[in-house]
């Protein structure tokens, strides 16, 4: 590890190239800047399309990933690291052993499981590789209700499910779009004890492609700049929703959130994107 740096907090991020920009790697770019930081970006995959979650995509050799990620830990101050889609087992190992090196840098971690494709031989381990060997490195795991699903193998109730991934080893699950049954939407916090905080917003969520990306990556944000846990979550919710009531269509028929809305001269003032919350 190098010397501490008056710079900003860097975050070491994994993740997939989208061609549009709208997520993966440029949605962690962007993220980090927006909120202060400085991303050092590894590409575990590129995609052969843009904004479209049925596109191919193509693994990088795993020896370029460690190679790289170990240039940026053994030169830069990291100060927390973001993990998104994977590629192929082999990257999550490679990840892995990383990250068992760097054990004392927390993570946040997001499967991006809407990329998974039966007919790419790559992908047919990756929920098992994520669920052994990134989940339990994980400050926080940041899941869809689907994916949470997914990864535990529990259909039953959203605590249920929950408790499942807790078990797998991460200290917190952040599980996204759990109020199926209230009228506003809800996303639930989790940890060993149970449940944390159900946040339920007052507004209908924005749709936009690249919004998991961008959350996950302002939660490793935060943790950066040694925010705590729950402090993170809720600011990370806070920034990606307004990111999201700001979002703009450019292009493959959906909408990217706009992540520096606030630098944005064309919004006069923030309070009419500000989400509607209460915490329970």
């Amino acid at each position: 590890m190098t010397h501490a740096s008056s710079g900003p907090p860097i975050v070491l991020a994994f993740s997939v190239l989208d061609p549009s920009g709208s997520g993966g790697i440029q949605a962690d770019i962007e993220t980090a800047a927006s909120l202060g930081c400085h991303c050092t970006p590894i590409i575990t995959a590129l995609c052969a399309e843009g904004s479209i979650p049925e596109t191919e995509t193509v693994s990088v050799d795993p020896t370029i990933i460690i190679e790289q990620a170990r240039s940026v830990l053994a030169q830069m101050n990291v100060s927390a690291i973001k993990i998104g889609f994977l590629g192929s087992r082999a990257i999550a190992e490679a990840i892995h052993s990383i990250l068992q090196d760097y054990n004392t840098i927390p993570v946040v971690s997001h499967p991006a499981l809407s990329l998974l494709d039966d007919e790419n031989s790559d992908h047919h381990q990756l929920v098992d590789a994520y669920t052994d060997l990134i989940l339990p490195a994980s400050a926080i795991a940041n899941f869809s209700l689907f994916e949470a699903r997914a990864i535990s193998g529990e259909q039953d109730t959203v605590d249920t499910t929950a408790h499942a991934v807790i078990a797998s080893g991460c200290q917190t699950a952040f599980i996204t779009g759990t109020g199926k049954q209230t009228q506003a939407f809800q996303n639930s916090a989790y940890n060993a004890k149970g449940l944390i905080k159900n946040y339920q917003w007052q507004q209908e969520q924005p749709i936009s492609h690249g919004s998991a990306s961008t959350l996950a990556m302002s939660m490793a944000a935060y943790l950066a700049h040694g925010f705590n846990e729950l402090q993170t979550i809720e600011q990370a919710q806070n920034y990606t929703w307004q990111s999201m009531r700001a979002a703009r269509d450019i292009g493959f028929g959906r909408s990217t959130p706009h992540r520096l809305f606030w630098a944005d001269q064309n919004i006069e003032t923030t309070e009419d994107i500000l989400p509607g919350t209460r915490t329970h």
